[in-house]
């Protein structure tokens, strides 16, 4: 039976929250159901029922799957790591965690959603995976611009092929289950949060930083003195996001300045 992995990611851009990597191995014939029913990226779900659809995919997958892999990267984390730039950066974070998946992985085909150019991937992922254990053998090939691979060969002589393609969430079937599966993760997440803060339901909203997603907006708005402080640990208080960073910044009580940008 032919197993293969998909590893994507979800909450790169957000300001609130974890950013959550997946790693996720089926059998060829369950990925093939999958798609009958109408498994796809995880970002193309959409209209009322999108978010319950998608779930429904990402429950059924974390059930059936023999292999499933999650990183979660904290906010704390990952202004921890922004403060030591250039010597350390959010993608160096993200690879680091995507070699430890692919090492820890066991079928022989695995899919990864870049995170930039296939080549800057490939080449600080193997940079990782040598120190993660010496004795791989890589050979590399780039196949076009948006896709390269390359084979691992392991010390008991098991050869892993690793394709690395932009937009995989879209093409290849498996990295749209890992995709499901870690939004489905990361939507919970956010919901935890505002649970665990006694916060209303969806104050958080999406997450990621845009000014028609009324819901953030008014947390921001609402809980400046509070982000001023450093008092929430779920917020990247390191997000050079205009309104957010003029509340961290600020000394001044007039909310309007904030959002006027």
């Amino acid at each position: 039976m032919t197993m293969v992995s998909g590893i994507d990611e979800a909450g790169r851009g957000s300001v609130f929250g974890s950013l959550f990597i997946v790693g996720v191995t089926l059998d060829q014939k369950s990925v093939d159901k999958l798609v009958n029913k109408g498994l796809k990226d995880s970002k193309l779900f959409s209209g009322s029922q999108g978010p319950i659809k998608r779930a429904e995919f990402a429950l059924e997958i974390q059930k059936i799957a023999p292999e499933l892999e999650v990183k979660e990267i904290k906010a704390d984390k990952i202004d921890q790591t922004l403060k030591n730039r250039p010597r350390d950066n959010l993608n160096f974070l993200e690879i680091r965690n995507i070699a430890k998946i692919v090492s820890d992985l066991t079928s022989n085909e695995i899919t990864i959603d870049t995170i930039s150019k296939p080549q800057y991937l490939i080449k600080h992922l193997t940079r990782y995976l040598k120190r993660l254990e010496s004795r791989l053998i890589f050979n590399m090939r780039l196949m076009e611009s948006t896709t390269g691979n390359f084979t691992i060969k392991q010390p008991d002589n098991k050869i892993k092929r690793i394709t690395v393609s932009e937009k995989a969430d879209r093409i290849f079937p498996i990295v749209s289950a890992a995709s499901c599966v870690a939004k489905y993760l990361r939507d919970k997440h956010l919901r935890e949060i505002e649970n665990k803060w006694d916060f209303p339901l969806m104050s958080l909203g999406t997450g990621y930083p845009h000014k028609k997603d009324n819901n953030l907006m008014n947390f921001l708005q609402h809980h400046h003195e509070d982000i001023q402080n450093h008092r929430y640990p779920f917020i990247r208080y390191s997000w050079a996001w205009p309104p957010l960073q003029k509340i961290i910044k600020s000394s001044s009580n007039t909310l309007e300045s904030y959002f006027n940008d």
